[in-house]
């Protein structure tokens, strides 16, 4: 019985994430890579890299994730402003790095 209830404890601490943290789509046979998003803010200063998906043929809509220093995966609302900001200013980056 301690067991179960150990092993139930575990599961809920590893899938709860405090104020609606987006978690990453653990089953690979589900097209989009993230199961929820979040529209909280997260400082630039946190970011290890940031990936971005198009609508495609593997998901419906766009998908943008950040890959936090603390090794986190979180999937990020597009539609969000600062999100939007962010994008705007990656494209910005790019075709300023871009050779002529």
């Amino acid at each position: 019985m301690a067991a179960r209830v150990a092993l139930l404890l575990g599961v809920l601490l590893v899938t709860h994430r405090p104020g609606g943290a987006a978690l990453l789509e653990a089953n690979g046979n589900l097209s989009c890579r993230c199961a929820k998003t979040t529209r909280t803010f997260i400082p630039p200063w946190k970011y290890s890299s940031i990936e971005v998906w198009p609508v495609g043929s593997s998901c419906w809509r766009q998908e943008v994730m950040i890959k936090l220093k603390s090794r986190e995966r979180v999937c990020v609302d597009p539609d969000t402003p600062w999100v939007k900001k962010l994008l705007q200013d990656l494209a910005n980056l790019r075709k300023k790095e871009a050779p002529h």
